[in-house]
């Protein structure tokens, strides 16, 4: 994490020279880095992890009547409530109408946010709060699923359901050993098969199933092609926050979170990131011996990091969004510690230690 920082920094000084990168690499090493070691130093133990989750899906749940309200009249009322005092950012429009419904931003810049960040509180409420009180947690995660599809967005849904399958997968797949690395190796044949027995390259495939229109993933698919021409032109530092080469009828944005890091600060700016993704979920994954709840809080993070990191493929994450992501990276961080293995007390009445999940 501190080297994606820095070679953002890098690339933005680069690009842009001291005086216009320095300020945004400011901002930037704040939202990554600082949001990274924040988490990492407030959430120390299993019940600083439990608190945010708690709090967590009560937001979501405060938010829901506000969305549902966004549905029926496409009106984000908090918005222009605090847009009456504060200066808030523009309203998204035009508001398509899904299945008959308006999409809900809520209190974000685009219903795509909103929804991503609801789908975050998924999986940890599943395993973190059902651990705790049964009912309670089945309740908050149904919740947090009618929530994040009040946002209408694919990419929300699609965290969703890569969520909800990993979660069926861990309860029908209890007793098989080594089950993550099957499951793993499974979605690489099919990754294979797909760019072998397909005409387009898999990305191209998948991302054609991942939204609601063709419209929208035909557009994925140019944006894809045309971002990562530019990642070719600009290997080493990116682009910065310049404008990226496209054809003039393309809209600006760039829907891929992944790409969107590549493009702009180049490849070592996004294996940076990516490799601190990939290390705290293997690194989480390869623990041994933890007590059950521990267990069950590991289960809910990687769960839902991975919803995020899949979703981010025809998303991109800015702003609170980013932060919470990021955030969330550095909110297990307390299960590498010793008191949470061999010897760790459990209130549940199970085994005091489990296997690693990989």
């Amino acid at each position: 994490m501190l080297l994606t920082a820095i070679w953002a920094t890098l690339a933005l000084v680069s690009v842009h020279g001291i005086d216009g990168g320095l300020q945004t690499a400011g901002i930037f090493v704040t939202e990554t880095f600082g949001a990274f070691l924040f988490a990492k130093r407030y959430i120390r133990d299993i019940f600083a992890f439990h608190r945010m989750v708690k709090s967590f899906v009560l937001v979501v749940a405060f938010l829901f009547p506000f969305a549902v309200y966004e549905n029926l009249t496409a009106s984000p009322i908090l918005v222009k409530l605090f847009g009456t005092v504060f200066s808030v950012f523009e309203l998204y429009g035009p508001n398509e109408a899904r299945f008959g419904l308006s999409r809900a931003q809520v209190t974000f810049e685009h219903p795509i946010l909103f929804g991503i960040v609801c789908s975050s509180a998924f999986a940890l409420s599943f395993y973190v709060l059902t651990a705790a009180k049964r009912q309670a947690g089945r309740l908050a995660t149904g919740v947090v699923a009618i929530t994040t599809f009040t946002s209408l967005s694919s990419g929300a849904l699609l965290s969703l359901v890569v969520q909800g399958a990993l979660i069926v997968w861990d309860k029908v797949t209890a007793s098989v050993t080594h089950r993550w690395i099957v499951l793993a190796a499974l979605a690489v044949v099919a990754f294979v098969a797909m760019s072998a027995l397909s005409n387009r390259s898999a990305i191209e495939v998948l991302v054609t199933y991942l939204t609601f229109s063709a419209d929208n993933s035909y557009m994925r698919i140019f944006i894809w092609n045309y971002g990562t021409q530019s990642v070719m032109k600009n290997p080493i530092f990116g682009i910065g926050l310049h404008d990226w080469e496209r054809p003039t009828w393309m809209a600006g944005s760039i829907d891929n979170f992944w790409l969107v890091n590549a493009v702009r600060y180049g490849i070592p700016g996004f294996l940076f990131l990516f490799c601190s993704f990939t290390s705290v979920c293997f690194g989480l994954g390869r623990i041994r011996k933890l007590s059950f709840q521990a267990s069950q809080c590991r289960k809910g993070l990687i769960i839902t990091l991975f919803g995020f990191a899949i979703a981010g493929i025809t998303v991109h994450f800015w702003n609170a969004t980013y932060v919470l992501f990021i955030f969330l990276l550095g909110s297990g961080m307390w299960l590498f510690e010793n008191e949470n293995r061999e010897g760790a007390t459990d209130t549940q009445d199970v085994p005091s230690a489990v296997r690693p999940m990989f």
